[in-house]
């Protein structure tokens, strides 16, 4: 740690608006830093949710991929404290175990790796032990859902880097929370060009993603995924959010016009947060 910058997490991240909005603003700080290791301090960090690793690893794969940075830690207090991230497999030690059956654990997909992220969501997601119970048609959708989007990842995020994954079951709420991060241009430009240049802000891009059979492909039908997720946490108390650009949507905050919460320190591609009701 001696001579090693330092950054700090502190408080509550959660995933809501202030949490994303700290871990961007966690990427801006050590985005300053070029060919070093930087000491993460979480002695004053209270709680994160374990899904938002999806998030914070794509953070620090970014960093290390475009500034050359490494990371180092206090293990042994992230082990007694925080052990759900030795569980989930943010810190690999070899023995992962997830002896509270709660994590959803932490996966980088390649793009072309559509079969991986089949099995993943019906191996490690649908059966988790915090997931309602799904009719076979509501399952049906969501795996449909999921593959369109992962599908959409290859086809106009224009990331050649993985697509990160995690989830975690929070028996005290009776909820799970699935988080899906991409590193790829966002909604904007690609929607921007299917619209010739209708859709202008990236509020609107959330919004038009939305909409039934709306989709940014040129030469395909698509576009169900999300609208198909948005319907399907309506009609089940669940929630959807979508954070892309300089926009934090989320389905629990917003009436039919689709309000945006705007980001100030913007990250890359998107995230996509879904909350499953387990009552």
């Amino acid at each position: 740690m001696e001579n090693l910058p330092v950054l700090k997490f502190k408080g509550s991240i959660c995933s809501d608006f202030s949490g994303i909005n700290r871990l961007f603003d966690f990427y801006h700080q050590a985005r300053k830093f070029t060919d070093i290791t930087i000491y993460l301090d979480f002695y004053d960090l209270k709680w994160i949710d374990a899904n938002l690793c999806a998030l914070l690893h794509s953070i620090l794969y970014k960093l290390n991929v475009d500034n050359n940075l490494k990371f180092s830690a206090d293990l042994n207090f992230l082990k007694d404290k925080f052990n759900v991230l030795f569980r989930n497999g943010f810190i690999s030690n070899g023995e992962n175990v997830d002896d509270r059956q709660s994590v959803i654990t932490l996966q980088a997909f390649n793009s072309k790796d559509k079969d991986g992220f089949i099995n993943y969501i019906e191996n490690d997601l649908l059966c988790n032990r915090g997931m309602p119970e799904f009719s076979e048609d509501q399952e049906d959708r969501i795996i449909d859902s999921l593959i369109e989007l992962f599908n959409n990842i290859d086809c106009h995020s224009q990331s050649e880097h993985p697509f990160f994954v995690c989830g975690q079951y929070f028996p005290k709420n009776r909820k799970v929370v699935f988080s899906m991060v991409d590193l790829g241009v966002g909604f904007l430009p690609p929607i921007q060009a299917k619209t010739h240049g209708e859709i202008m802000e990236w509020s609107e891009s959330i919004k038009w993603a939305l909409i039934k059979n709306n989709t940014s492909k040129f030469d395909a039908p698509g576009g169900l995924g999300l609208s198909d997720l948005h319907s399907y946490c309506q009609e089940n108390n669940g929630i959807l959010q979508i954070v892309t650009g300089d926009a934090f949507w989320s389905s629990n905050l917003s009436s039919t016009d689709y309000e945006c919460q705007k980001i100030k320190n913007c990250y890359v591609g998107t995230i996509i947060n879904l909350h499953f009701n387990c009552n």
